[in-house]
């Protein structure tokens, strides 16, 4: 440890370099303040010992000075007086000292005084670099994070869902780094599409690992899809949307441990007929907009997927039109909240689809829908994913 000593008396600068020698220290001598502030500069000290009364600059002036200097390393002060009534002792610690000693100073007590300055500095120099490891793991976390999020994204609908007979717009908006709502839609066969919205509970990496696994199983890869059924002959045939949220059920159930599941709407629809049938797990559910009619809030059909084993789910059928609009949604969107704790909702939702239809484009509807929800939301952080994902009959 090399120490700075600051003294004006040069019997006591003396005395204090043959003692601090002895004790194994390095130091740089400095008869003021100016010369100590100096070398100082040039050597960053980590422990100074300074006495109050100095020519050019005195004690708390130094202290001072090298409080307001940016070093890398913390410096321990110790003020060196002859004053003793209890204000000073407290504008010198005000001032930036740690420590004071009286003089005349006494060998034992300003050995002592080191010991304990050194067990402070050791202390703070392991508390900064567990403080530095920490900011790396959490720079690297952060790093990590925003890979994953690319990597969910990637899975995401990545090119115009456009089909002779219908088009496919959609938005996701993560609360967090990592999203736990999950959606796409499937080509199943040349008449047939799937889509899908599914949102798992909770947030962060737990929910988007299980909407990651769930991307992979609603695939159109049919070996290893559950939107699939598997015949004795090798054939594979499609899978009613019942059936895909029961497999869905008895595959996921709902974790002991920290009691994940998921609610999860998927719908087929056949591009012949312009038919479609859906089943809600536990998810909130569509809505159909047309020119002739009010618009339609289509109902639930189940319980979240992983809820109760072996449960059945039912289904629902609607014709569509030309001109038709089907909007599925997460709860995200009606769950924000303004200021006096009132919710966007259901009813707000499907007053500003039907103002929109004849006026903008689907995906306009969809950019305008999620800008109204989110000043709504106001400037409080949304509380949940916000996805939507809608089709509109050509």
């Amino acid at each position: 440890m090399r120490i700075l000593v600051a003294e004006d008396d040069n019997t006591i600068r003396t005395w204090l370099k043959i003692k601090l020698s002895k004790w194994g220290y390095e130091i740089d001598l400095a008869e003021d303040g100016l010369k100590a502030y100096e070398l100082y500069q040039q050597h960053a000290h980590t422990l100074v010992m300074t006495d109050w009364m100095m020519p050019n600059l005195d004690g708390i002036g130094l202290i001072q000075k090298i409080r307001e200097t940016a070093s890398v390393s913390k410096t321990y002060i110790i003020m060196v007086t002859a004053k003793q009534e209890g204000g000073d002792v407290i504008t010198g610690v005000e001032a930036g000292a740690d420590d004071y000693i009286v003089k005349p100073v006494q060998s034992d007590e300003l050995q002592a005084r080191l010991i304990a300055a050194r067990r402070i500095l050791k202390l703070e120099s392991e508390l900064q670099q567990q403080n530095a490891n920490l900011e790396f793991a959490n720079m690297q976390m952060k790093a990590d994070l925003a890979v994953a999020a690319r990597i969910q994204q990637s899975f995401l609908p990545h090119k115009e869902l456009i089909f002779k007979e219908v088009i496919f717009e959609w938005g996701l908006l993560p609360c967090d780094e990592l999203a736990g709502d999950a959606l796409n839609v499937i080509q199943l066969d040349d008449f047939h599409l799937g889509f899908y919205l599914l949102d798992v509970s909770g947030h962060g990496v737990a929910a988007a690992l299980l909407a990651m696994t769930l991307i992979h199983t609603l695939s159109a890869d049919q070996a290893n899809s559950t939107l699939y059924k598997r015949s004795d002959d090798g054939s594979y045939s499609i899978l009613p949307p019942a059936k895909v949220a029961e497999r869905l059920n008895n595959q996921f159930p709902m974790d002991d441990i920290n009691g994940q599941y998921f609610t999860f709407i998927y719908g087929v629809i056949d591009l012949q007929t312009k038919c479609v049938t859906y089943t809600a797990a536990g998810h909130p559910g569509p809505v159909v907009i047309s020119t002739d009619i009010e618009p339609i809030s289509l109902p639930t059909t189940g319980m979240p997927i992983g809820f109760i084993p072996d449960n059945k789910y039912e289904e629902e059928t609607v014709q569509l039109k030309q001109g038709d609009r089907l909007v599925c949604f997460s709860d995200g969107i009606l769950e924000c909240t303004n200021k006096y704790e009132e919710q966007f909702g259901r009813e707000r939702l499907m007053r500003q689809l039907q103002q929109q239809y004849n006026s903008v484009s689907l995906r306009d509807c969809i950019d305008k829908l999620v800008v109204s929800a989110l000043k709504w939301n106001g400037l409080s952080p949304l509380g949940d994913d916000v996805s939507i994902l809608s089709l509109e009959i050509q």
